[in-house]
């Protein structure tokens, strides 16, 4: 699966939530970013995360 971005939010600026089969996720900044961490370990899906602001 891949991501799909949601809002209108600049690239790189969007975040997503990546997660293993098992429930284990992890939040990455950016399109490219949840792409490669997909490519890197396959069965992984990406959600959109509506209004995340960094920290």
């Amino acid at each position: 699966m891949s991501p799909i971005k949601l809002t209108d939010a600049p690239d790189g600026f969007e975040y997503y939530k990546v997660c293993d089969p098992q429930g284990v996720c992890r939040v990455v900044r950016g399109f490219q970013e949840a792409q490669r961490v997909m490519k890197e370990t396959p069965g992984l899906t990406a959600t959109k995360l509506p209004g995340a602001k960094a920290t």
